[in-house]
């Protein structure tokens, strides 16, 4: 149970994920599968991999851009896809999911003493449906979870025993993870605090255990804090460990359609099956969605079943919190902000891969058939998810032809586009046409034809986002005096497909930022003030439609 890892099975482990991770990465061709947050994520850090020295901090993600920008720019000067980062940032994403296959590796060896069962686990952990969407996209996420999970890792093999250097450098990792992105010390925080307050020792000792993890945490954010003093965009203590990201705008609030993006969220995290985006393609995928669900419950239960006569043991109970902490108090925290996202539910269900290898370990010295069964279902969600993200292969050369078709059928000096602001074209728009946000009501614009700003559209979303607080009626009063002005000045507006959409899908959209009853009063002021006709048609952009007064 507490034999050291073979070096050179860390370092195996590592080379045979990123080596899988990259072919895939090439195969799929496309870094922006269900989120293109990447791109903007890549834009924002462009600055960095120019001039490092005068690039601006951002608050949530202190760390990540600097990391990232630096990144990329070593990679410029290797000739690696130079002056493409959003392509780039994919590729790191795939150098820190296999740091983090050897955290899986190391943890499962220390846990079980096999290397069958640290192979399979880390499998397991890699094929699992999120972890593997988000080790071959651009998104922004896995460097920062990749540190909070090796905290975590340490934390259920250390805390049974807490010394104050081991919570120290417990806190340390976790503290960096959390400033690559900010939201992740919210799950795990209130775990690592309870794990060190159950621990077989004095109340005395325990309490200051934990203002040891307290004082870790706040002299690591300090000495970050005052290295980056004086720099672009540099901020305060306080600042750094509160940002609000997210708190006052539409992604934050309880309905009940959070409960279906619930269910995609813990759904897709082990199989992709869809219902991604909204409550309404979630319910549309139950039967898939509740399957993976309740696969993941079998394996929480029979891990339980069988670690039961072991319940008294310091580190299984170490473990235990840890990761079911953190499970606990990070979906109460999604429920109030996108429990769909895959990003929220990264480090959230990290406890799969631990109840999967605590299972592996009770059952593999069994007879050959069980061990063959589990080393094929350990195989299984990467083959699954593999076939499910080869749908998506090739997008990003569809998308980019897209864009310039629409640009040749609509020249941009005389259009206004008008989205809902989920579409991936508005990313790409975003990206190669001008980086121009959607109005919202801000804008003032000269009259057609107007070659600044190239990407003139409007989010029929920015207002939900951006004026949680707004009614029905308001919203849709908002959109009408955007859509007018553009007529006004002699543009054309353009609307996507979003204008097919039947009122109940309009709702579901709205619903993901807690909008949903603003839905007839948007439809309504859509098809009662305006009429369209269909003007283009794209294989991948869908349908365009040319929006006039009735």
């Amino acid at each position: 149970m507490t034999r050291t890892t073979p070096a050179w099975q860390l370092l195996l482990a590592f080379a045979l994920s990123l080596s899988t991770l990259c072919v895939l990465i090439g195969w799929l061709q496309n870094v922006h599968i269900i989120s293109s947050n990447g791109m903007y994520k890549s834009i924002q850090a462009e600055p960095w991999i120019a001039s490092p020295s005068t690039a601006r901090l951002d608050p949530s993600n202190y760390l990540f851009f600097p990391l990232y920008g630096i990144s990329a720019r070593l990679l410029d000067m290797l000739g690696i896809l130079r002056g493409v980062p959003w392509k780039q940032f994919a590729y790191l994403n795939a150098f820190w999911a296999s740091l983090g296959t050897v955290v899986v590796y190391a943890f499962a060896h220390r846990l079980s003493g096999s290397a069958i069962v640290a192979a399979l686990a880390s499998v397991f952990h890699l094929g699992c449906g999120f972890v593997l969407l988000l080790s071959v996209i651009s998104e922004d996420i896995m460097p920062g979870y990749v540190l909070v999970q090796a905290s975590m890792a340490l934390a259920g093999l250390w805390f049974d025993r807490p010394t104050w250097r081991r919570i120290a450098l417990v806190g340390v990792l976790f503290t960096l993870g959390w400033l690559i992105e900010w939201r992740l010390m919210f799950p795990t925080l209130p775990a690592l605090v309870l794990a060190l307050l159950v621990a077989p020792e004095p109340m005395r000792r325990r309490l200051g255990h934990v203002l040891v993890l307290v004082a870790s945490i706040l002299a690591t954010s300090g000495i970050v804090q005052l290295s980056w003093e004086g720099h672009n965009g540099a901020i305060g203590l306080h600042d750094i460990l509160w940002t609000g990201k997210g708190v006052a705008t539409g992604w934050a609030g309880v309905s009940w359609d959070k409960a279906w993006m619930m269910l995609s969220g813990v759904g897709n995290y082990l199989l992709l099956v869809g219902g991604f985006v909204d409550p309404r393609s979630a319910r549309e995928a139950l039967a898939p969605l509740s399957f993976s669900v309740l696969l993941q419950a079998a394996i929480f239960l029979a891990s339980v079943i069988l670690l039961w006569p072991r319940r008294h043991e310091p580190r299984l109970r170490a473990v235990a919190i840890v990761f079911v902490g953190t499970l606990g108090a990070g979906q109460v925290l999604n429920f109030y902000s996108q429990p769909q996202d895959p990003q929220m539910q990264l480090n959230v269900m990290a406890w799969l891969t631990v109840a999967w290898t605590l299972l592996l370990a009770a059952l593999l010295p069994s007879r050959r058939g069980v061990a063959i069964t589990l080393a094929i279902l350990s195989f299984a969600p990467f083959a699954w998810n593999v076939a499910a993200l080869a749908k998506w292969r090739g997008d990003d050369t569809r998308w980019l032809a897209a864009t310039a078709a629409l640009e040749k059928r609509f020249p941009p000096d005389s259009s206004v586009f008008l989205y809902f602001g989920y579409e991936p074209i508005t990313t790409w728009k975003y990206a190669l046409w001008s980086r121009t946000w959607d109005w919202d009501n801000k804008v003032a614009i000269p009259p057609a034809p107007s070659a600044e700003p190239k990407f003139k559209w409007i989010a029929v979303n920015a207002g939900a986002i951006r004026h949680p607080g707004w009614t029905g009626p308001e919203h849709a009063a908002a959109l009408k005096r955007d859509i007018d002005l553009a007529l006004d000045r002699g543009y054309r507006v353009v609307v996507s497909d979003m204008w097919s959409w039947p009122p109940d899908v309009l709702a579901a959209y709205l619903g993901t930022v807690a909008a949903s009853d603003r839905s007839d009063a948007i439809y309504r002021m859509l098809h009662d003030d305006y009429r369209a006709t269909e003007a283009f048609r794209d294989p991948i952009a869908g349908a365009y439609y040319e929006l006039q007064r009735r």
